[in-house]
Formats: C-alpha cells, sequence, structure tokens
C-alpha cells in the first residue's frame, strides 16, 4: 500500500468520532422539531367515560389509526359523525370520541 492512500489510526479515529458527534447532532435537530412529543390524538379525551366503556373500548381492539386504510371508523357502519366535536365522531357500539381514521375490531362497511 503506498502511503498517499495510508490513513494513520490517529486520523481515523478522528474521523469516526466527528461522524458520531454529526450523526448525535443531527438526532438531537430532529428531536426538537417536533418537540419530542408524540402527536396528541385529538379523540383521545375519555375522562368523561366509566371503567365500564373503556373496557368495552378495549375489547373491540379500537385503535385511533387504522392499521388497514380500507377500513376506517369513517367508513364504518357504526359511525357517527361529528357526535364529540369537529374532529371526532362517535360510535353506536362504544361510548366516547372515536378518530375518523381509527379502527375496532367490529368494523363493518358502509350499507
Amino acid at each position: 500500500m503506498s502511503k498517499n492512500n495510508s490513513i494513520s489510526r490517529k486520523a481515523f479515529l478522528g474521523k469516526i468520532s466527528m461522524l458520531s458527534l454529526a450523526g448525535a447532532g443531527a438526532g438531537v435537530l430532529l428531536k426538537g422539531c417536533g418537540n419530542g412529543e408524540e402527536a396528541v390524538d385529538p379523540c383521545g379525551d375519555l375522562s368523561g367515560l366509566s371503567e365500564s366503556d373503556i373496557q368495552l373500548r378495549d375489547a373491540l381492539n379500537y385503535v385511533a389509526e387504522t392499521p388497514n386504510p380500507a377500513e376506517r371508523c369513517d367508513n364504518c357502519e357504526y359511525w357517527v359523525a361529528d357526535q364529540h366535536g369537529e374532529q371526532c365522531g362517535g360510535c353506536t357500539l362504544f361510548a366516547g370520541p372515536v378518530h375518523p381514521a381509527g379502527w375496532c375490531s367490529s368494523w363493518v362497511p358502509e350499507s
């Protein structure tokens, strides 16, 4: 190997250290863009529900974001639009606010 193509151990470790610092700095900057917080579900306030209401939601596997874009709460037979404000609907099967992009195991297409 010629001397022009070789790199000293010290130079190599210095470059690796700089890359590591740059990566860590980029992570801090990206985290700062989102304030490090997850997006808040506008339909996630369950404070007015009883424990049994919450258990029923859980038993139906309700989630605020559907795993299948073709099956959304707002295209379900049981959807009730604008029941809990402008952004949240409701469901005839369980109490509380429901996110339009949500889903539960009782999803049925609108008829």
